[in-house]
């Protein structure tokens, strides 16, 4: 089975920095799972369990609003979510879904704040790797707001920019928008 694991692990950018040793131990605590579309992975507001990394198939990402429910992205085969409740004990903040047939690898936080504990260099390149997902998330959420504000370099034009109220409620909804 670990060699399954470490054959799966290989192929995701989140592990691209990991050496052969490194790969092991975190292929040692990784758990694959099946989950048979329409079939949820996880749901908004249950404590967050680990990390996943998609294997194959596809998983949305979707937020209840009052409104109804929101899908925020779509991730197939490389695709992380979960990777908040590696760094912090909040709920999670949407629903994962799946959207076909699809193979996950569970990296439970237990056992990989142990890991981190007994100071492995595989939990420090992964947390690096997680810091490096979360930045490019914010960074695309920021192109977003420049986009909606109409601030220089948008394409904004025909429509009026957001106003303070709007930015402020755009801000609060920002926060919980890493999955």
């Amino acid at each position: 089975m670990a060699q399954e694991h470490i054959a799966a692990l290989k192929k995701m950018a989140l592990c691209r920095a990991l050496s052969g040793a490194e790969l092991e131990a975190i292929a040692a605590i990784v758990e694959m799972k099946e989950i048979a579309a329409g079939r949820e992975l996880f749901r908004e507001d249950e404590p967050g369990d680990g990390l996943y990394l998609v294997a194959t198939g596809e998983i949305e990402v979707v937020k209840r609003s009052p409104a109804g429910e929101h899908s925020l992205a779509k991730l197939g085969p490389g695709g992380v979510l979960g990777e908040m409740s590696l760094v912090t004990s909040d709920v999670r903040s949407a629903t994962g879904r799946a959207l076909a047939q699809t193979t996950v690898l569970h990296l439970p936080v237990r056992k990989f704040r142990s890991l981190q504990e007994s100071g492995s260099t595989a939990a420090l390149r992964i947390t690096a790797a997680i810091a490096e997902v979360l930045a490019r998330r914010l960074a695309r959420m920021n192109g977003m707001v420049l986009e909606l504000t109409g601030g220089p370099g948008s394409s904004a034009s025909g429509r009026s920019p957001l106003n303070t109220q709007d930015l402020r409620e755009m801000h609060r909804a920002m926060q919980v928008w890493s999955f």
